[in-house]
């Protein structure tokens, strides 16, 4: 009996736990996303929707800089200045990424520290900044909303192909966006919602409100999945992924981007084939900046949104240099060849909701790759071939000129190699409205190769009455006509 009665409590348990467990989910699933973070944070609606932070200052922000270990620095000229990253009410005295400051109200700035140098930007009142031209200008606080974008993770998993006569960079890469969110720590405080978790942020979830992250895009970007992760996951990983992340009190909005890229890119041909080229990648913040007006509401009060790299991007750019993971076959990339760089894009722009045009500075951050061509191919398969071609051609003026005929027969077979041979780099590279470098050697090719004939063609008139004059002009030619055609390619590859 006891045994029955064990088997009839252990069966009810069981049924219990099943049906509690599905009002758990059927719970859940009434939430938005499946998520009761997110639908809390939604039906909340006292909380900051784009900014993270309230400064009233100078709207001064300096320049950052990588340490080559593991730690991001403030950017300093020779003399241990910081250099400006942007300024917000005074872009006529402080150019973004070129003005140093030497002094913040008389204080020397070269001794001071980062953490330091850091405190004086949030100085109120009136505040003296001396630069570097000697100028002394004075910039009264005024409040401002700010956002400071993170680029937490930018990893190059692999580099597909570089195709240069459609500008197009295809890679496989993995990055992720963190925006900290002082307001939501503020909407969550007090709830129970408020331990360490993650959640989604579904689609429904970003129509409903704004989500600051939402802006920031790769510019002249297209991707789709990696197939190294799986066709089943190609939806998921076709879009970006939108997470809300709480650790230690501290929320922070997630934005992870990977997949196969394809970047458009602008080259310059014109050292071809001992060509540098940049490779670009673009981030926008998708978000301008105004000294006197924002998105939250009309107060007259001004806005700036910023990106920044952490340390992961530096350490995972710097990892891609290695040569058993940068697999590159026609280029390479030098030790210091790729660098993180903040800059300013400003233009007009047409407001769709306003249907006014007006003058927008918007903050983006540019992932540049130099890379160096291996010209080893074009050297010894293209150059130096047509050299021995021409060599061949300019030849036949150590033939007798009387023998004119087989002076003819040699330059013009010549030529026409010449002319062959033209065609076996061109589609490396697009059909340009200048000459490049190797275009130039092939047309000076041309000429050089063209003498000999002409010479010979003249010569058969004067052959009888003027053997001595023709064997003159003949060495001549044959001489010093090699000399300007070597000094001539010297000059095109060598400056």
């Amino acid at each position: 009996m006891k045994i029955k009665k064990l088997i009839k409590y252990t069966l009810l348990l069981i049924v219990f736990f099943k049906a509690l467990t599905s009002f758990s989910l059927a719970l859940a699933n009434n939430f938005l996303c499946g998520n009761e973070i997110i639908d809390y944070l939604i039906k909340k609606d006292d909380r900051n929707i784009e900014y993270n932070e309230s400064r009233n200052d100078a709207g001064i922000h300096f320049d950052y800089d990588w340490n080559n270990k593991d730690k991001i620095i403030i950017k300093r000229n020779e003399n241990n200045f910081p250099i400006i990253r942007y300024s917000l009410f005074d872009n006529k005295n402080f150019k973004a990424n070129k003005t140093v400051i030497r002094k913040i109200n008389d204080k020397n700035l070269s001794k001071l520290n980062d953490e330091e140098l850091k405190k004086l930007t949030y100085l109120s009142g009136k505040i003296s900044f001396e630069i570097d031209n000697g100028k002394v200008i004075s910039i009264s606080s005024k409040p401002y909303k700010f956002n400071d974008y993170k680029l937490s993770n930018f990893k190059i998993l692999s580099i597909q192909n570089i195709d240069t006569t459609k500008g197009i960079l295809e890679m496989s890469f993995d990055s992720r966006f963190t925006n900290i969110r002082n307001d939501l720590t503020k909407s969550l405080k007090g709830s129970d919602l408020s331990s360490n978790r993650s959640a989604d942020i579904c689609r429904e979830a970003r129509f409903l409100d704004d989500w600051p992250l939402q802006t920031v895009e790769f510019e002249e970007f297209m991707y789709d999945a990696d197939v190294r992760e799986g066709l089943k996951n190609k939806e998921i990983l076709a879009n970006p992924v939108f997470q809300i992340s709480i650790d230690n009190n501290l929320v922070r909005t997630i934005r992870t981007e990977k997949g196969v890229g394809f970047f458009r890119q602008s080259f310059d041909f014109r050292s071809f084939p001992f060509d540098k080229q940049k490779l670009i990648i673009r981030i926008k913040t998708g978000v301008g900046n105004y000294p006197y007006s924002n998105l939250e509401d009309s107060s007259n009060v001004g806005s700036l949104s910023l990106i920044s790299p952490e340390p992961g991007v530096f350490i995972n750019l710097k990892e891609f240099l290695k040569p058993e993971i940068n697999k590159l076959e026609a280029w390479k990339i030098p030790k210091d060849g790729i660098e993180v760089k903040s800059k300013i894009l400003s233009g007009n722009r047409y407001d769709i909701f306003t249907q006014k045009t007006e003058f927008v500075k918007e903050n983006i951050l540019d992932i540049e790759i130099t890379i160096e061509r291996n010209y080893q191919h074009y050297l010894f398969k293209i150059m130096l071939p047509v050299f021995l071609i021409l060599c061949v051609a300019w030849y036949v003026l150590w033939i007798p000129a009387k023998k004119y005929e087989t002076r003819l027969n040699t330059s013009i077979i010549a030529l026409l190699a010449l002319i062959a041979y033209n065609f076996v780099f061109q589609d490396d590279i697009p059909k340009l409205e200048y000459l490049s470098d190797i275009d130039w050697f092939i047309l000076l090719s041309y000429i050089f190769c063209c003498i000999p004939v002409f010479i010979s063609i003249a010569f058969i008139t004067f052959i009888s009455k003027n053997q001595k004059t023709v064997r003159k002009i003949n060495k001549f030619i044959r001489i010093w006509g090699a000399i300007i055609y070597l000094l001539i390619t010297a000059q095109i590859f060598f400056t």
